[in-house]
């Protein structure tokens, strides 16, 4: 999604994301469409987003905002998604993507290690300002570029390794594979 001019990212708006949501199913009568939002920083105007809060585990708080999302966004086409806390997360399910990026110290690869040990489940690596995955991220590798780095870790940590350790994600992808399965 689209949520300024030429970039993706960042931070949306309820109202930007309906609309971009709305627009979508227009476009295909027959296509999903989905959502992949970070949940850190997610914007405070998005449905029951303060009831939300009484929840105090964050898969909760996420999984209430995404059923909210559903009864704003009514169509059995739409499946909202919320990454519990940022896409960075999804990065710390092994320590071969990063050794891809070539350049790194033994102590580098050494503390993404300690993160990939200490989470076996890389969506719970905390949302602190300070412990976020993309501040740890930042704090390992001066220079990090979100964009270009992600993708390279990702790609070669591999699709099937992230589905087996990050099950919220994971249950998100079957969820879409079993709906394109029933309308295809």
């Amino acid at each position: 999604m689209t949520t300024s001019s030429g970039h993706r990212g960042g931070s949306v708006s309820f109202a930007r994301y309906q609309n971009n949501i709305a627009l979508k199913l227009k476009e295909r009568s027959g296509a999903l469409v989905t959502s992949l939002i970070d949940f850190y920083r997610l914007s405070s105007d998005f449905p029951k987003y303060e009831k939300a809060r009484r929840y105090i585990q964050a898969e909760d708080r996420v999984a209430f905002l995404e059923r909210a999302c559903s009864e704003v966004i009514i169509s059995e086409r739409f499946i909202p998604y919320i990454q519990l806390h940022e896409f960075e997360a999804l990065l710390f399910t092994s320590l071969s993507g990063f050794e891809y990026l070539g350049a790194l110290s033994d102590s580098q690869k050494e503390a993404v290690q300690a993160i990939v040990n200490q989470f076996p489940n890389p969506e719970l690596i905390n949302e602190g300002q300070q412990t976020a995955p993309s501040k740890r991220l930042a704090a390992i590798i001066p220079g990090y570029q979100k964009v270009l780095y992600g993708n390279m870790i990702a790609l070669e940590n591999g699709f099937q390794t992230i589905l087996d350790k990050c099950p919220r994600f994971g249950a998100w992808i079957k969820l879409l594979e079993v709906k394109v399965q029933r309308n295809g």
